[in-house]
């Protein structure tokens, strides 16, 4: 019996689609500046009033997705300025991204053809941990054209998007503001088909 029950349990566990241990840089993630990978986080720092977008390389990925990770501001020189997840990445100038800062706020911004779009402007949610060095695990559900987003395990929004046409490509921004540059670190990420 018990072996039937881990069968069941093996065929019910989704799909990993991607994975990284961030144990070190893998070349999939580009080489772009600012951006390193030890002790198993990605740290990716942006200037001050300045964006780090990357997208990573190792393959296309279904629109219809869970993506989870862990995010934490190893410095959050504009506490205000957030960072997260690019989903929905058609290229460099067509995605969707979350986006937390430090002051316990989120968005949904949508760069579409080189404009920022914001479908979920910047509203604050008390699940969100605030300050340097407080970790917020953040899942996001793609399926067909709504994406669902889970902060600490509470849903906080759905929404009606535009999946990229053959597949997407999936990354992570950092943001800094006018106040100082933010360096943030991605964890424990993962990206599964349900």
């Amino acid at each position: 019996m018990a072996i039937v029950f881990l069968a069941v349990i093996t065929g019910l566990a989704a799909n990993v689609l991607f994975e990284d241990k961030f144990t070190t840089l893998d070349p999939s993630w580009g080489a772009p500046d600012n951006v390193s990978a030890k002790d198993g986080k990605l740290i990716i720092t942006a200037d001050k009033n300045t964006d780090q977008t990357i997208l990573n390389q190792a393959n296309i990925l279904p629109n219809d997705m869970e993506a989870s990770y862990t995010v934490a501001f190893v410095k959050a020189g504009s506490p205000s300025t957030g960072s997260g997840l690019v989903f929905w990445g058609k290229d460099s100038n067509n995605w969707y991204d979350i986006l937390i800062n430090a002051d316990g706020w989120f968005t949904v911004e949508h760069q579409f053809k080189g404009r920022l779009l914001y479908p979920v402007d910047y509203r604050q949610d008390d699940t969100i941990k605030k300050g340097e060095g407080a970790e917020n695990q953040v899942k996001v559900v793609t399926k067909g054209n709504q994406a669902t987003i889970f902060i600490n395990g509470k849903k906080v929004v759905s929404l009606t998007g535009q999946s990229p046409e053959g597949g997407s490509l999936i990354g992570f921004k950092v943001s800094s503001g006018q106040k100082g540059s933010n360096s943030v670190a991605f964890s424990n990420f993962k990206v599964v088909q349900p």
